[in-house]
């Protein structure tokens, strides 16, 4: 018995030595249990990040990119995305040698100026501060508010509105203003010698700063303005409102149409597939010259739906363009061939020079602080300091275009097709018209 309950006491003083070895070990705390933390999520941007080496720091720099993938504006936006990252690749070649890396966060705006503002806003929560703005005015301008207040640099590749040119503010464009299109479309008028003109168009800031402007140019051009009609371009709404408006142009203008009377049309792709039919059904207009703008320019849809009112019409419309004839621009149009698999028709060379332009620029400066990269884009657009795809950019006092070029473009039946033909160039400068030899024929008809 004695020895057994030696051994007992024996035991329990291991028991309180090991305890008290464990104590002093830990300092008394309890150890905390190891658990693995929670994968991080985040939003992925088109561009594929690249890993940076051990020796190597990557610096990331994020442009964001709102475009109207889905809408009226779907096949455009498409080109636009596409060109947007053949800029972000190039960028990143050039610049990984300086430990650079850039991402493109690309968002649908749906054609939607309510939805590109909440667009616009998730990219500012990721931390972008520099952006391809909408494609449209309409989209612009529900962007802008939110831009100006929190300094986003907002850049357009095809907002013209003149109700938007506006110095000071954070609203730039690649483009030049309606001022600078209605200018050639009154070329145009003057050269087929048009005195009577009706305007159908989509009543919204695109819209309304196209009325605006060729009202100023009905007085400088000597032209008068006969007929005009608006429809409200909500998809819930201009199916209805669209052949209102053209019925209601027909009524006042059906003692006037011929070889001095022209309809101009201001429209995009969905609404102008509207238009245009409504036009190829109407007794009175599809007899009418039909002048086109830049929002109907080469579309895909408009020539399925309204290819053959638009080669009946021998419509003649505007585009803004990038001279085909300059190094830049072939390099350009080779890269996106082979990317895209497609003609980088506006407007993708315009949203390529924008985010080259904006990468440029803080590559250069080393920061994309907001309001750094908006001194240098002012600076670059005074001097001229970029070159791109679209030629030498300039900007004016309103941070748009100062050196627009203007390419005309037509609809031709050939081979029983309506095909899109290239009519001729507009010179602003000069205000004068340079026809292609089968534009020449396709204008005077």
């Amino acid at each position: 018995m004695a020895s057994k309950t030696l051994y007992i006491i024996i035991g329990v003083l291991v028991v309180i030595l090991a305890a008290v070895g464990i104590l002093l070990t830990t300092g008394g705390q309890q150890q905390p249990t190891q658990t693995p933390p929670p994968t991080p999520t985040a939003t992925t941007p088109t561009q594929t990040p690249t890993t940076p080496t051990a020796t190597t720091a990557q610096k990331v720099f994020k442009l964001g990119a709102l475009l109207p993938l889905t809408g009226g504006f779907s096949s455009y936006a498409k080109l636009a995305q596409c060109a947007s990252q053949l800029a972000i690749d190039e960028l990143n070649a050039e610049y990984a040698s300086k430990g650079y890396r850039f991402e493109l966060y690309v968002e649908d705006t749906q054609l939607d100026p309510n939805v590109a503002l909440q667009k616009l806003q998730a990219l500012y929560a990721r931390g972008v501060r520099a952006v391809h703005a909408g494609l449209t005015s309409r989209e612009a301008s529900g962007e802008k508010p939110f831009a100006d207040q929190n300094k986003i640099i907002l850049f357009s590749a095809w907002s013209t509105s003149s109700l938007l040119a506006i110095p000071n503010d954070w609203l730039y464009r690649i483009v030049g203003t309606d001022a600078k299109q209605i200018r050639a479309i009154g070329a145009i008028l003057k050269e087929l010698g048009v005195k009577n003109v009706a305007l159908i168009y989509r009543k919204d800031p695109y819209g309304e700063g196209l009325y605006l402007e060729l009202q100023k140019e009905a007085a400088k051009r000597g032209f008068k303005l006969v007929s005009v009609a608006a429809y409200d371009p909500d998809p819930k709404a201009f199916p209805q409102a669209a052949p209102e408006a053209v019925r209601k142009i027909s009524t006042e203008v059906k003692d006037l149409v011929g070889p001095d009377f022209a309809l101009v049309i201001v429209s995009f792709e969905d609404d102008g597939s509207v238009v245009l039919k409504a036009i190829g059904q109407d007794p009175v207009l599809s007899k009418a010259r039909l002048i086109g703008t830049e929002g109907m320019a080469f579309s895909p849809i408009l020539l399925q739906e309204g290819g053959d009112v638009m080669a009946r019409g021998r419509i003649v419309g505007t585009a803004n363009w990038a001279l085909p004839t300059t190094p830049e621009y072939k390099q350009f149009y080779q890269k996106f061939k082979e990317k895209c698999g497609a003609e980088p028709i506006t407007p993708a060379p315009q949203s390529y020079d924008i985010i080259k332009m904006l990468g440029e620029i803080i590559a250069t400066i080393g920061t994309d602080d907001p309001d750094k990269v908006r001194a240098t884009l002012e600076q670059w657009g005074k001097q001229g300091t970029y070159k791109g795809a679209t030629g030498v950019v300039l900007l004016d006092e309103n941070g748009d275009r100062a050196n627009p070029n203007f390419l005309l473009w037509g609809v031709a039946m050939k081979d029983g097709k309506p095909t899109y033909i290239e009519v001729g160039y507009y010179n602003y400068d000069k205000d004068t018209i340079e026809f292609t030899p089968e534009g020449k024929q396709y204008f005077y008809g």
